[in-house]
């Protein structure tokens, strides 16, 4: 048994196993669009067009939520991968 983090770092470069026990893939976190887009559809809610802002805003927000449920999802992900360990006689993962 080895923890796979480790087993997958000692694999060479041309392993055709490092696409097979790599660790997930990075979910970038985008705060700060859903910030500007939701700061843009107050400021368009209040120079008068209130229905177009308050879709904007609601917009970003749903947006942000979206996007911080990914990076959540995919921290959770990486530490089950991180905990995962590998057993070298039958290549299960534990």
């Amino acid at each position: 048994m080895q923890k796979l983090d480790l087993f997958w770092k000692a694999l060479p470069a041309e392993s055709p196993l490092r696409a097979t026990y790599a660790p997930p893939d990075e979910v970038a976190s985008q705060v700060l669009i859903a910030l500007v887009a939701t700061l843009v559809g107050i400021g368009v809610a209040v120079s008068g067009a209130i229905l177009l802002g308050m879709l904007v805003a609601v917009g970003g927000m749903v947006f942000g939520a979206v996007n911080h449920a990914g990076v959540e999802r995919y921290r959770g992900q990486l530490a089950d991968w991180a905990a995962s360990r590998l057993c070298l006689a039958c290549n299960g993962l534990f």
